[in-house]
């Protein structure tokens, strides 16, 4: 290519330019366009930078990030019992509202009914020995009369000691069955004990004397006869009389027996009632 300079070198008028344009020196532009505008050493570095900065990020975001919720911790730290903070909460509640409070109040404990029964099993027990004596002093009384002599030979006689095992069975079990009753009862039972003597020395003799090996005629005979012997019949007469008066010892501590049983129900009706309104 023709060089630009030399065709504008022609012109007169442009010798000032010519001289200007081969005067200026362009060594620095030629310089400065081969330099380049940044560090060649600068420039990698900050490339470098950031590509290790990326290549970083991009090794942690890659890396599988541990998470804290599966390590043991639940294991180690033991958690709070579930139905503790729910009581405290209702409680604290109950007392912040103001609301009326339920309280367990041991109720007293109603009084045991008092019986008659093992005192009146005493009382029989101590009327058979008086029975006893009763009767073998009328058992005398009778012989003497008859025999003109007084024997004592028949405390060994079945005649004496049936009526008076008679007189003790029936004495018990009116006991337990009158219990607290007062004295009409103890009259009426008296009746019932003579009976249970009267009647039943009348078998427990015909059975001692061999009824059952005669023949009927003989034993209706020996029945008769039973019924009208005067031992029985004051068998059971005292039976009746001692069972009356020993009925009175038993019906006189029946009605205390009753009062008392009746004071402490009242007594335990007061302290239920005050308990009960204390709590409303």
């Amino acid at each position: 290519m023709t060089d630009p300079s030399v065709e504008r070198g022609s012109s007169p008028k442009n010798d000032d330019n010519i001289e200007d344009a081969v005067v200026v020196d362009e060594t620095p532009a030629a310089s400065d366009a081969a330099t380049p505008l940044v560090d060649p050493f600068e420039a990698p570095t900050a490339s470098t930078e950031s590509a290790v900065y990326d290549d970083a990020t991009l090794e942690a975001e890659a890396e599988p990030v541990a998470e804290p919720a599966l390590v043991v911790a639940p294991e180690i730290v033991a958690e709070p019992e579930p139905e503790s903070e729910p009581v405290v909460a209702e409680t604290t509640g109950a007392a912040a509202s103001g609301e009326p409070r339920v309280v367990y109040v041991t109720a007293p404990t109603p009084p045991k009914v008092a019986g008659n029964r093992g005192f009146g099993i005493f009382i029989a027990l101590a009327s058979t020995v008086a029975f006893a004596i009763v009767f073998a002093i009328a058992v005398v009384i009778i012989g003497a009369a008859e025999s003109g002599r007084v024997a004592v030979a028949f405390v060994q006689a079945p005649s004496f000691y049936v009526p008076v095992a008679f007189f003790a069975l029936g004495a018990i079990v009116i006991a337990l069955i009158v219990n607290r009753a007062g004295w009409a009862a103890h009259v009426f039972s008296s009746i019932i004990v003579g009976l249970v003597v009267y009647f039943g020395t009348v078998g427990a003799l015909l059975l001692i004397n061999g009824v059952i090996q005669n023949t009927p005629e003989q034993a209706h005979a020996m029945f008769l006869a039973a019924l009208a012997d005067p031992l029985v019949i004051a068998a059971g007469l005292l039976g009746r009389e001692v069972s009356l008066w020993t009925g009175a010892l038993v019906a006189r501590r029946g009605r205390k027996v009753t009062q008392r049983n009746v004071d402490a129900r009242a007594k335990w009706e007061a302290e239920l009632a005050e308990k009960t309104a204390a709590q409303r």
